[in-house]
C-alpha cells in the first residue's frame, strides 16, 4: 500500500499541495482527478521524489520513503510514467526498456518476456527508434519501461492523453491485470471520466491543492463531476 500523510509542497510563495492525505491500496487502481492546475501532477512528482515535499510523509507499506531521492524510491518499488511519456527518442525501443532495468533490485539484465506479452508491438518494433513510434506506441513503451523495474507501485500521469481509443482500452486492460493478478498499487492522474468509470476502483478529487472528495469509482456522481470536474 502507498499512502501520503499531510503532504505539502510550495513553488515559492504558491502553495501547490496542502496537507494531502491519501491511501492507495494494493490490487487497486486509484484515480486522482480535478481541473487543470489543482496540484495533481505536483502530487505525483512529490510521491516519486522528483519534488521534495515541504511537509508530510510518503509511505510505501510501513516504510517512510520521504527522505529518499527519486532514484532510490525507484529501487524500493516506485515507478513513474510522466505526462507526455518522456521516452528517449534517439534510443531504440529495446534500449529504452533496458533503461528501466536499472531500478530492479535483482539486477536482472534481460528485458522480462512479460513486457512483450503485455505490449506485443514493443517486440515487433524493438529495433525502431522511440521517436519513430506513434503516440499510443510511445505510451506503451513508457509503461513497459516503468514495468521493467519490477515496481510495487506504478504512478501514471494522464496515460490516455492524446491516444487513440483502441490503445486506451488496451492500456486500461493491462493496468487492470497488473492490479488484480500482480496485486500492484496503481495510481493515475486522469481526466477521462469513461476510463475512470471502466477501470478505476477508487478516486480522489483535488481542488486548490487539497483533497475535496474521495470514494469508490462507482460513487463518482454527476453532482461531484459538476462541482469539481466540469469546465
Amino acid at each position: 500500500m502507498l499512502s501520503v500523510d499531510n503532504l505539502s509542497y510550495s513553488y515559492g510563495a504558491v502553495q501547490a499541495l496542502r496537507e494531502v492525505r491519501m491511501k492507495m491500496q494494493s490490487g487497486c487502481i486509484t484515480c486522482i482527478m480535478g481541473r487543470n492546475g489543482v496540484g495533481k501532477t505536483t502530487l505525483i512528482k512529490t510521491i516519486m521524489g522528483v519534488l521534495r515535499s515541504s511537509a508530510g510523509a510518503v509511505w510505501l507499506g510501513e516504510r517512510n520513503v520521504s527522505s529518499l531521492p527519486a532514484n532510490k524510491r525507484a529501487k524500493v518499488g516506485l515507478a513513474w510514467v510522466a505526462q507526455g511519456r518522456m521516452i528517449f527518442p534517439k534510443l531504440t525501443v529495446e534500449e529504452n526498456l533496458r533503461v528501466g532495468l536499472q531500478a530492479r533490485p535483482d539486477k536482472l539484465k534481460n528485458i522480462p518476456d512479460e513486457i512483450y506479452e503485455l505490449f506485443p508491438v514493443l517486440k515487433q518494433m524493438s529495433h525502431r527508434m522511440g521517436g519513430d513510434l506513434s503516440g499510443g506506441q510511445q505510451q506503451q513503451l513508457a509503461i513497459g519501461r516503468a514495468l521493467a523495474g519490477d515496481p510495487k507501485v506504478l504512478l501514471l500521469d494522464e496515460p490516455t492523453e492524446g491516444i487513440q481509443p483502441n490503445i486506451i482500452q488496451q492500456i486500461g486492460e493491462v493496468l487492470r491485470m497488473l492490479a488484480t493478478k500482480r496485486n500492484m498499487t496503481i495510481v493515475l492522474v486522469e481526466q477521462y471520466l469513461d476510463f475512470v468509470r471502466q477501470f478505476g476502483n477508487a478516486f480522489y478529487v483535488m481542488n486548490r491543492g487539497r483533497v475535496v472528495a474521495q470514494g469508490e469509482a462507482s460513487e463518482l456522481s454527476e453532482e461531484l463531476i459538476n462541482a469539481h470536474l466540469s469546465v
